[in-house]
Order: C-alpha cells, then sequence, then structure tokens
C-alpha cells in the first residue's frame, strides 16, 4: 500500500512541476540534464578506456623487458633499478604495480614466446609504427644498459621487432644509435658526481637516492618516448640518463 501512495506522489509532484513551470521549460530542463549526463557518461567511458589502454600498454612493455633482462640467465642491478623506475612512473597504484611486478616475475622465466607476446601486445594494443618504434627503444636501451649485449638479446629482439613489423635495418639503426652514446667511461670523481646528480657535495646517501629517481624519471626513455620528444632530444636525454647512472653508482658505492 505504502509503494502505491509513493508512486501517487511521484505523478502528483510530476504534473505539479509540468502545469506550473509549462511544457518547453520542463522539457528544456530535462534535455539539459540527459545532456550533461550524456557528457559526463561520454567522459567516464573514455577515461576508462584510456586507462584500459595503458593497463594493457604497461603489462605488455614490462612483458618484454623481463624477457630481454634475463636472455643472459640473470637481472642486472641496473636492469632492476630501470624496472623498478618505469613500475614508479606509470603504474596507477601500488595494487597495478605489484601486478606490473607479477608480470615481470613470471614473463622473465620464459624466453620462448617473445614473438607470441609481441604479436598479443599488437592485437591488444594496436599502436602505429611510430609507437613502436618508441617501445622498441625502450627494449633496445634495457638490452645495452649493462653493457652486456649478448646474442641471445639480439636474437629476442629480432623476433620483436618481426612480429612489431619492423625490419632489422630498422632495428640494427636503433641499436647502433644507441651503442654510441656508450662512449667509454671517463672516471669520475666525487665532485662531479654530486654535480651530475645536481646536488652539493657531501649530500648523504638518502639524499642521493631521493636525488636519482627525481632526475631518473625526467630522463628516462621511455618517459621521453611518452612525451613525444625529437630524435635528438631523445639521444640527448639517453645520454644524460646513463651519466646520472654511473654518478648514482659511484655515490652510493663510495657513501655505503
Amino acid at each position: 500500500m505504502s509503494g502505491i501512495l509513493l508512486l501517487i506522489l511521484v505523478v502528483l509532484v510530476f504534473y505539479l512541476y509540468y502545469k506550473k513551470w509549462g511544457k518547453s521549460e520542463f522539457v528544456n530542463s530535462a534535455s539539459r540534464g540527459a545532456k550533461g549526463f550524456a557528457r559526463g557518461f561520454a567522459r567516464g567511458v573514455m577515461q576508462e578506456r584510456v586507462e584500459e589502454f595503458k593497463r594493457r600498454m604497461n603489462y605488455y612493455v614490462i612483458a618484454l623487458l623481463a624477457k630481454i633482462a634475463k636472455s643472459d640467465g640473470r637481472v642486472s642491478e641496473k636492469e632492476a633499478e630501470m624496472i623498478s623506475e618505469l613500475l614508479d612512473a606509470n603504474a596507477k597504484d601500488e595494487r597495478e604495480r605489484a601486478f606490473l611486478k607479477s608480470a615481470f616475475n613470471e614473463h622473465k622465466e620464459n624466453l620462448n614466446d617473445v614473438f607470441e607476446v609481441a604479436k598479443d601486445f599488437l592485437r591488444e594494443v594496436p599502436l602505429p609504427k611510430n609507437e613502436r618504434f618508441n617501445v622498441l627503444r625502450v627494449l633496445v636501451f634495457m638490452a645495452l644498459i649493462d653493457g652486456e649485449f649478448n646474442v641471445k638479446k639480439r636474437e629476442l629482439l629480432e623476433q620483436i621487432a618481426r612480429a612489431f613489423n619492423i625490419s632489422l635495418n630498422e632495428l640494427e639503426a636503433f641499436i647502433e644509435s644507441l651503442s654510441k652514446l656508450k662512449s667509454p667511461k671517463k672516471e669520475l670523481n666525487e665532485n662531479e658526481a654530486y654535480a651530475l646528480l645536481e646536488l652539493n657535495t657531501g649530500a648523504s646517501l638518502s639524499e642521493v637516492k631521493k636525488q636519482y629517481r627525481t632526475l631518473a624519471k625526467k630522463y628516462h626513455p621511455d618517459i621521453l618516448n611518452a612525451n613525444n620528444v625529437s630524435e635528438e632530444e631523445l639521444k640527448r636525454g639517453v645520454e644524460q640518463f646513463q651519466k646520472i647512472n654511473e654518478a648514482y653508482e659511484f655515490l652510493k658505492k663510495k657513501l655505503s
């Protein structure tokens, strides 16, 4: 009975509103409300799609990086740091970070499915060729980061390039351009290391670590790619990223 009374009251309120303010205003008001809801709904749907796209992108990039990193039988300290920086920069929250870390640990144990994973990547995230180039650059950078570019790493990169419909000549050009940046190291001194990290000489280890994370995010090739920088800016950024890494390693050993 109370349900029927409630229904009658709703109808009565609707009728009085319609009668008092007139048909046109009522319809216009309803239309404005509907349009506002539609716009909000569309934005919500679009945002949801973008978030899903990013989640898939993150997953597949981490999966392929895992295979490159473990290709020589172990994940080096520099490779582990690069992965940690990528997770910090790209994971939406701690839950997604934990998921991506789990994906890394799973995929690093299987190097035989790299072509299939790269193909699945393109099916799930249909990137245009210029974006596939950007992903491949990040993978090549991972392969070169610890200075041990072995036959297995090249083999995996070739399979990924084939899955991405990128020629071996184009892949070779990436490898060569990034390899040139790894010029023979000049021995750093303490003052130079602090200067590269933009710190005053004598800063503590905790300050060094904090500043390193800040600068690494700024110059990381994945971040630069996401910002669609030019080829020249990317090269300069990668070079700076390597110098920052060297300075950090130097000071970490000295201050530990």
